[in-house]
């Protein structure tokens, strides 16, 4: 027994002695750090404000309670012919009520707009709109027929059965919409960090678009005063980096064309004789894509914010493109190559 209280006094001891040194360790590196925390506070919140002021929309956050509530709406509405009939069609009501209203909020107030889409991707977005409409107008229809019968036909089973059916269809068209969202984001690149949304320019981009602008009412000016004077001509043909944009030229006779990467997506500008940038308004086109592994592929240019973009056009291959871009009725066509035209940013 003695030995046993004197290992067990031994081990208070110990654990004493430890608390006293860690409450004095803790104290002193309170005191060396409350500054580096308040600092580290105030940065995190500073990237947080930029965070919440820099997205680009939000629709993302919006679209998703409409189809959790039209979802969890329909199942209420089926256990409400069969248990605690009346409080799960008050509940049904409420899921459906809330439903109609982020739908709503989803396709109007929070509404991403895009550039115009063309190709596959106008074809997704297409899609997803007309069931995001058909959401907001088989949700309305059964939740005008949820007020008639919750309260004023006692719920009678046929008045039920119609609610049920436009609840079914408002939970089929509005996960269709879900999906055809989620793939013009993760297949058609179209909403992160603002890419392609009209409305939006991430912040670098924006900047770099008040130079360009401003590099470009420069150049007209320094040309209205220099009219008449003989110029030298410096196209920079196959020069990468000399474009007005930033990208490679090539000759698209008699006008010229050129190309810029960004990130996996081909921008093509049109440019004039001269290789200034022309309006690219109503420009439409196609690159042909000739890959060194794998199939060759023709993309539908998006015509966004005065370019036209080859959306994942990059996939990592050596590849020759040829873009052709029409204008005013008439087709104007480049080679490029990746190897050439792109090496400075590989």
């Amino acid at each position: 027994m003695k030995i046993k209280k004197i290992i067990l006094g031994f081990l208070l001891l110990l654990s004493a002695s430890g608390k006293i040194y860690a409450h004095h360790y803790h104290d002193d590196s309170l005191k060396m750090s409350v500054s580096d925390s308040l600092m580290q506070i105030e940065m995190t919140e500073h990237q947080e404000m930029e965070a919440i002021s820099a997205f680009p929309n939000y629709h993302p956050l919006i679209v998703h309670f409409p189809i959790v509530l039209l979802l969890m709406a329909i199942l209420f509405q089926m256990l409400s012919f069969f248990f605690f009939k009346k409080e799960f069609s008050v509940a049904t009501l409420i899921l459906l009520a809330l439903g109609l209203i982020t739908s709503w909020l989803a396709s109007n107030t929070f509404h991403a707009d895009t550039g115009v889409l063309a190709g596959r991707a106008k074809e997704i977005f297409d899609t997803h709109e007309q069931m995001a409409d058909l959401t907001s107008w088989f949700s309305l229809a059964a939740l005008l027929l949820k007020i008639l019968s919750h309260f004023f036909l006692n719920r009678k089973l046929w008045i039920e059965l119609v609610t049920t059916f436009f609840l079914i269809a408002s939970g089929v068209t509005v996960s269709i919409a879900g999906h055809h969202g989620a793939m013009l984001v993760h297949m058609e690149g179209i909403g992160p960090m603002g890419k392609y949304l009209e409305s939006y320019q991430l912040p670098h981009n924006r900047d770099a678009t008040i130079y360009q602008t401003e590099t470009d009412s420069y150049s007209d000016s320094t040309t209205e005063e220099n009219k008449g004077e003989p110029q030298e001509e410096d196209h920079h043909v196959g020069e990468i980096g000399k474009g007005p944009h930033g990208g490679t030229i090539e000759e698209a006779e008699p006008y010229h064309m050129e190309i810029k990467a960004d990130g996996s997506d081909l921008i093509f500008y049109l440019l004039d004789g001269d290789a200034k940038p022309l309006d690219m308004k109503n420009v439409t086109g196609k690159v042909k894509m000739i890959y060194s592994k794998s199939a060759s592929t023709t993309i539908e240019l998006m015509q966004m914010d005065g370019k036209q973009t080859a959306m994942q056009a990059i996939n990592g291959e050596a590849f020759n493109a040829v873009c052709t871009l029409t204008k005013a009725g008439k087709s104007y066509s480049a080679s490029f190559s990746s190897k050439k035209d792109l090496a400075a940013s590989k």
